[in-house]
């Protein structure tokens, strides 16, 4: 057992109520975060292997639809099926990929200001804010070591955008429409379903909201330990930048229809 061990709190009471007095580096993440960086990597990979699966796929389905011109006139679907299967299958694993990703980034931001609340604010006031939502909790913790009106800045939107989807993802919603009704989210079909582009694109973002998310509350922290870099945070924005590489090429004719390339 190290000195930290040993020295470690087994009990609440051997806790400082006073934030800036808690010894660190003692706080269990939920893990999430590791969750993310898995993700990412497999979606790297996923992404590496789909160009040229996409490029085969694309020049086989040219050959078969000039055979097949017409919907109706597909008298070798079983052809077809052989010839889409791989692509279908990767486009599969990337966009669940692609939403675990944004759920544990929901997941970690709110770990992030609860981290954030234990670190820097007096237990009463961490305490009493605990069941609020993250857009709540973020905004009392921020105006508690002085920062006021956030709800203008792009980390309030950022955290809401996070909140809102994990929200809906949790209550069964498909989050690619607006929530309205359980009859509207699910029975009426969207005008056009969720692709792989689309899916990367959106991802992007929202880890971009949960690095905003991170870098806002290392800024304000009054504590020295949550004004720290996170490793695992950098190896994310590493990965970021490595799926940035990935363009697509999306077709006029139809968004099911693309290219990808590797910059």
């Amino acid at each position: 057992m190290t000195e930290n061990e040993s020295s470690r709190p087994l009990s609440l009471d051997q806790i400082p109520e006073d934030p800036l007095a808690i010894p660190p580096p003692y706080w269990r993440s939920t893990g999430a975060i590791f969750q993310i960086q898995d993700a990412l990597e497999d979606i790297t990979t996923l992404l590496y292997d789909i160009i040229s699966v996409n490029n085969e796929t694309n020049i086989e389905l040219e050959d078969y639809y000039e055979k097949f011109p017409y919907e109706e006139d597909h008298p070798e679907l079983e052809k077809f099926g052989d010839i889409v299967d791989d692509l279908i299958m990767l486009e599969h694993k990337i966009k669940i990929k692609a939403e675990l990703v944004i759920f544990m980034s929901a997941i970690q931001s709110e770990d992030k200001i609860n981290k954030f609340c234990v670190y820097n604010l007096h237990k009463d006031i961490a305490e009493s804010i605990e069941k609020l939502s993250p857009p709540e909790k973020l905004l009392i913790a921020s105006a508690s070591v002085g920062v006021k009106d956030i709800k203008g800045k792009a980390v309030f939107d950022s955290i809401s955008k996070l909140s809102s989807w994990r929200n809906a993802y949790a209550h069964g919603h498909c989050v690619d429409r607006p929530v309205k009704s359980l009859r509207h989210n699910h029975l009426i079909p969207p005008t056009e379903y969720p692709n792989v582009p689309n899916s990367i694109i959106n991802m992007k973002e929202m880890v971009e909201r949960f690095i905003n998310v991170d870098e806002y509350l290392r800024e304000i922290s009054l504590n020295s330990y949550t004004s720290g870099i996170s490793g695992e945070v950098e190896d994310i924005k590493d990965l970021l930048g490595e799926i940035s590489r990935y363009h697509f090429h999306v077709s006029d004719k139809s968004k099911e229809i693309y290219s990808v390339e590797r910059i």
